[in-house]
């Protein structure tokens, strides 16, 4: 077995870690580690992808060293799959504009308050730990206070939030980390939200969006206190999660995980009421300072049901889609900077919808908008995306789940061009 460290830095030499950038041929080179601790034909292959796409990453993503290797291993070093999965991810992060996505996102203070997820302490190889008290979220408040293309988004700007934080430890540390660790706590998640199938279908939508966009992000992750009925939500994961995750899954019932935890942190490090010695100052185990421990979602963050109001203004199209079935709006683009906006509402039930973009028509389709199943119950889905790419942007209203009840959307929408709108429909 290879020792942690060469695991995680991929072979990078002392001269790796210390040599500057001293001009642009020179951070090209410090692409390239050494690789001593992989193949001379998965080296190649790596060496091999950087040559492919360096070119059309972001200046962001080019900073980052680990990426080519990353995306290798996420497809077990198949040079063809490992381009396209790199290139998804490539379109996607330039359509939701990634590198400056912690700045110009601002999430609803509702999922700010009431979704705890953070940093709590590092283990005793100094990695990064990140602890999510999801039994004691309020799933029931959070569906009826925000939407779900915010909780994507949240997830989106908690998994970039950490890549920095793991940059500033490994600077502090002289390490070299590319994962976190994940604790999860289970206790005292209810029946209802472990089944409830809308959860467990955005929580597959957002781990599907992970795995895509962040390869080899996750060292382990621990899953404490789970009751007996958490097989039922987890075995809808085991689609889409690979054996070489499944292997870094450790599941504890309400016994055993106190011990778990403390072959990895010190107890100086863990929080008391994991099992650890670390308090607050003034003694409570809790650790309040720094962990957020949930309540519920007060019903002033509830959204207020209204009127279907878009069925009667003859701005709006309505459109039929039958049941087990689905309907496209496709534009071809062919000004970057260009906006497309949507906005609809069901009559009744909910709709999937997605957007996805094909540079040309024999490409794979990227999504932009992942999947999501909306209701707009509480108001019409209103959104838009920038259009960074050239090509075939299209919009889906997906209803192949559904096998009794056709669905009538009423919808509008259109493309505006830098200047001006473009495209109605």
């Amino acid at each position: 077995m290879r020792p942690e460290s060469q695991e995680e830095t991929y072979g990078i030499s002392i001269w790796f870690q210390k040599t500057p950038y001293l001009n642009k041929t020179m951070s090209l080179i410090r692409k390239i580690p050494s690789f001593q601790d992989i193949t001379e034909d998965e080296k190649n292959v790596v060496e091999e992808l950087r040559r492919r796409t360096f070119d059309d990453l972001t200046p962001k993503m080019q900073e980052d060293e680990s990426v080519f290797y990353r995306f290798c291993k996420a497809r077990n070093f198949d040079l063809n799959e490992a381009e396209i999965m790199l290139r998804k991810h490539i379109v996607w992060a330039k359509e939701i504009k990634l590198d400056t996505f912690m700045t110009h996102y601002k999430r609803p203070e509702v999922i700010s308050k009431y979704y705890s997820y953070g940093f709590i302490c590092n283990d005793k190889e100094g990695r990064t730990v990140m602890y999510v008290d999801f039994g004691n979220m309020d799933a029931k408040g959070l569906w009826n206070s925000a939407k779900e293309s915010d909780g994507l988004n949240s997830g989106i700007f908690d998994m970039e939030r950490d890549l920095v934080l793991l940059n500033e430890h490994n600077k502090k540390l002289g390490k070299h980390f590319t994962k976190l660790g994940y604790i999860y706590n289970l206790k005292n998640l209810s029946f209802s939200t472990a089944t409830n199938m809308r959860g467990i279908e955005s929580m597959l939508r957002f781990y599907k969006m992970h795995l895509d966009n962040y390869p080899e992000r996750m060292k382990y992750i621990y899953i404490i206190n789970a009751p007996v009925y958490y097989t039922i939500f987890f075995t809808f994961f085991k689609t889409i999660l690979s054996s070489e995750i499944m292997e870094k899954l450790r599941f504890f019932g309400s016994e055993g995980w106190k011990e778990g935890l403390l072959e990895i942190i010190d107890a100086d490090e863990l929080p008391a009421f994991l099992g650890g010695n670390k308090t607050d100052p003034d003694g409570n185990p809790l650790c309040k300072t720094f962990v957020k421990h949930l309540e519920p979602v007060p019903e002033k963050y509830y959204f207020s049901s209204r009127k279907k109001l878009l069925s009667k203004s003859s701005y709006f199209r309505k459109l039929t889609v039958l049941r087990s079935s689905m309907e496209e709006i496709r534009f071809k683009i062919a000004e970057q900077g260009s906006v497309l906006e949507w906005e609809f509402e069901t009559k009744n039930r909910d709709i999937g919808f997605m957007v996805y973009f094909n540079s040309s028509e024999d490409c794979n389709p990227v999504e932009v908008v992942p999947k999501q199943r909306v209701d707009t119950f509480y108001g019409p889905e209103r959104n838009s995306i920038k259009c960074e790419n050239l090509g075939i942007y299209t919009i889906v209203f997906d209803n192949s789940y559904s096998w009794m009840h056709s669905k009538d959307v009423f919808y509008r929408v259109r493309v505006r061009g830098p200047n001006d709108d473009e495209k109605k429909q």
